[in-house]
């Protein structure tokens, strides 16, 4: 069971707190621990101070057309080792 005494929010939530937001980047804090994120992840009325609900859940595997855009990924893949 969730013991955080900050809301009722189901147990499979994490509770964010936006910790500081500099241009495309922001700083938020899960417990203890301090993590960049993008920007563009946070709802759009976000701001410091800002306390967040998050909830990942797996997406429905997408059948349709899947194995045609694997395909047309594979044509562009030289293979061997990534060069940066």
């Amino acid at each position: 069971m969730n013991d955080n005494r900050h809301d009722n929010r189901p147990d499979d939530t994490i509770l964010l707190f936006v910790d500081a937001i500099e241009d495309d980047e922001a700083w938020v804090l899960v417990g203890e621990k301090r993590h960049r994120v993008p920007r563009a992840m946070l709802p759009a009325a976000t701001r410091e101070g800002s306390w967040l609900h998050v909830s990942i859940v797996p997406a429905p595997p997408e059948v349709k057309g899947i194995a045609e855009r694997r395909a047309y990924l594979l044509r562009g893949d030289p293979g061997g080792k990534i060069k940066l």
